[in-house]
């Protein structure tokens, strides 16, 4: 059961940073616009987790974690589509 928690976090993380992105990346160039995706989604997430009392340890490494292992594909995938 842990994996399945885990793999709908990374899911989850994936889909809300390159969905962000793609939105920003219409008033933003591609890099601007992942690294504002990531900010974005880390406040709210954050001020979520804060709401969740005893459980906000857990709150964070539901989002927290898988947040840090997309931000390297996003700002990749953001690198190639400037041409770099």
């Amino acid at each position: 059961m842990e994996f399945a928690i885990a793999f709908f976090a990374l899911g989850y993380s994936g889909l809300v940073l390159f969905v962000l992105a793609n939105a920003l990346r219409k008033i933003y160039p591609p890099p601007r616009a992942a690294m504002t995706a990531f900010a974005l989604s880390s406040v709210i997430h954050g001020a979520t987790s804060l709401l969740m009392g005893e459980h906000m340890g857990w709150a964070f490494a539901f989002w927290g974690v898988p947040h840090l292992l997309i931000l390297p594909v996003l700002l990749w995938s953001a690198r190639r589509q400037t041409g770099g």
